[in-house]
């Protein structure tokens, strides 16, 4: 499938953002980034990285937009990432998009109730 990018708004801020379907969670943002949009610590999780080393984040919630759709999602903290902005698999669900295999770019199949 390759990379997937989208163009994506946290708190009215545009950032363009890695889209990683194997990330379980809803938004991911390097420490400069929760400092620039004056993100509001309200917790902290563990995750393990992919070198296998097991790290401490802040918690906070934003609001996210992803082309027309927007929702409340939960943004993790890291100190050191490659990029800015990752946006995981569970905000995907959350405002209706899959990632298109074919093309590497967001699909729009809506809300699924179950």
């Amino acid at each position: 499938m390759g990379i997937a990018f989208a163009e994506a708004v946290i708190n009215g801020v545009r950032f363009k953002a890695l889209v990683d379907t194997g990330f379980n969670g809803d938004v991911l943002v390097r420490r400069e980034v929760a400092q620039r949009l004056g993100l509001h610590i309200i917790g902290k999780t563990k995750r393990r990285t992919v070198d296998n080393r097991v790290v401490e984040l802040d918690v906070s919630y934003a609001k996210l937009g992803l082309y027309g759709e927007e929702g409340y999602v939960i943004v993790e903290v890291i100190e050191d990432s490659p990029v800015d902005v990752l946006i995981g698999v569970r905000a995907l669900e959350a405002l209706g998009f899959v990632v298109d295999p074919a093309t590497g770019t967001l699909k729009k199949i809506g809300l699924i109730a179950v």
